[in-house]
C-alpha cells in the first residue's frame, strides 16, 4: 500500500490543559494483493474532517484522532471483500507522536462500509502505519 495525503488546519484551541484540532484532509491510497493467484489493486480516495487531541496544553508528543467522511472505491471486490457500492463512509482512529519540528507518526485503523445504504455491507478494514512531513 502506498498513498499520499494533503492536510489543511482548519481550527486550534484549548480546553483545560488539553489540545484540540480540527483538521481537512483529502486522500489517495493505492493497494495490491495476489488472492486466489490473481493480482488485485483497490484506489482509495477520502475526503474528511478529522478531530486531532492532545493531553496537554502544547501540540506536539503523543495524539489521538477520529475522522469520518466520504470514499470512493474503485473496486467492489478486493480479496475475499464483495462490497455493493464504490461510493462509501471512511472512518479511521489513530494514535499518533508529533515530532517537534511538525513531522508525525501514526498507527492507524480504517473502515470503510456503505453504513448499511446497500447490502451486502461486508466493510473493508485494514491497519496503516503513517508518515506526515510537515513543510
Amino acid at each position: 500500500m502506498a498513498g499520499f495525503s494533503y492536510s489543511h488546519l482548519l481550527l486550534s484551541f484549548s480546553l483545560g490543559n488539553n489540545s484540540l484540532q480540527w483538521w481537512g484532509q483529502g486522500s489517495y491510497s493505492h493497494m495490491r494483493i495476489e488472492h486466489q493467484s490473481e493480482k488485485q489493486q483497490q484506489n482509495i480516495f477520502e475526503i474528511k474532517p478529522i478531530l486531532r487531541w492532545y493531553p496537554r496544553s502544547q501540540l506536539q508528543g503523543g495524539f489521538a484522532e477520529a475522522g469520518a467522511g466520504a470514499s470512493y472505491l474503485s473496486q467492489k471486490d478486493f480479496g475475499d471483500i464483495g462490497l455493493s457500492t464504490k461510493l462509501n463512509f471512511a472512518l479511521h482512529f489513530a494514535l499518533g507522536y508529533r515530532f517537534p519540528r511538525g513531522h508525525i507518526l501514526s498507527l492507524r485503523y480504517s473502515h470503510f462500509s456503505n453504513a448499511r445504504t446497500n447490502t451486502p455491507n461486508p466493510g473493508f478494514d485494514f491497519a496503516s502505519l503513517n508518515g506526515h512531513l510537515s513543510f
